[in-house]
């Protein structure tokens, strides 16, 4: 009756249990030993009254940082460090079956907090080579840059015995300082734009004047040129036109002295001389002639 009694007790605290989201090392009561060598998936496990299950998760864990602050890579080279930023990142992680008793024994329960240390360390190696710009052009090239920072930083001893499966980069945040920095440096790229372009069009202003300078100066040489020109075919038609009207006056003066019979040099020479005076614009001359009846007849006595 008392065997009864005992094996009613001792069997059923001689089984464990595992849920199917559980693994599992057996674990001494008595004395806490846990041993390394098996895990057990979930089920239902006779394992005897001094024994239990050390659990582990074998489904997902999630990971949730905020506001995680990165430095980014200098603008000009990657040896440097840039601006500060922050980042969110979601990522689950699975522990690795068949090295859950690896992980017990290396880590144990602190397993949770060495993957968190070792994930940030790992992104913010990775963010002082990646540049401010390209984690807001090309958030894929560096999410992807990012996982395989991490998962490589997991790997090494001592081994994290977790293998990601999903990870996020989320939203990138600027902090306060930092945009006043970002914003003064586009502002003062712009203002430098304008005072360029204003010395450009100082520039142009200049060489336009000087153009229009030398147009003006184009402009007054022609019309000077031409009036010269003018004033030299002027002088030309009136040298030419006087020498064809003293040809026709020698010509005329020939045949009307021819005409009118004037023979002597005095006569021919006090012809002329009265009609170069009668041509002189600055004297009047009234030639006046004898009438019959100016003249007083006289009768011889």
């Amino acid at each position: 009756m008392l065997i009864s009694v005992v094996l009613c007790i001792v069997i059923p605290i001689s089984f464990s249990y595992l849920e199917y989201y559980e693994y599992g090392l057996v674990q001494r009561r008595s004395t806490g030993r846990v041993n390394i060598d098996k895990v057990y998936p979930s089920g239902r496990y006779f394992i005897g009254p001094d024994y239990k299950f050390l659990k582990y998760p074998a489904d997902m864990n999630f990971v949730h940082i905020e506001e995680m602050g990165v430095f980014s890579a200098s603008t000009g080279s990657n040896a440097s460090i840039g601006l500060e930023f922050e980042l969110d990142v979601d990522f689950t992680y699975k522990i690795i079956e068949e090295e859950v008793g690896l992980l017990h024994k290396e880590l144990a329960t602190s397993y949770e907090n060495v993957v968190l240390s070792r994930v940030k360390d790992a992104m913010k190696n990775e963010a002082i080579f990646i540049t401010f710009k390209e984690f807001f052009q090309d958030r894929k090239g560096v999410e992807l840059r990012l996982r395989e920072a991490v998962e490589k930083r997991l790997d090494i001893p001592p081994k994290t015995h977790v293998s990601i499966d999903q990870f996020h980069l989320g939203r990138i945040r600027i902090p306060e300082a930092v945009a006043k920095i970002q914003l003064e440096g586009v502002l003062q790229n712009e203002r430098n734009g304008r005072e360029t372009y204003r010395q450009e069009a100082e520039i142009e202003r200049q060489k336009t004047t000087v153009e229009v300078n030398m147009i003006n100066l184009e402009k007054d040489k022609v019309l000077a040129t031409s009036e010269a020109q003018a004033d030299l075919i002027r002088a030309k038609a009136v040298t030419t036109s006087n020498e064809i009207k003293n040809q026709a006056q020698l010509n005329g003066t020939k045949r009307l002295v021819d005409a009118t019979e004037i023979s002597t040099q005095d006569h021919k020479t006090a012809f002329t001389y009265l009609r170069n005076l009668m041509n002189r614009e600055d004297l009047t001359i009234d030639v006046s002639y004898l009438s019959s009846d100016s003249i007083i007849k006289v009768r011889e006595s």
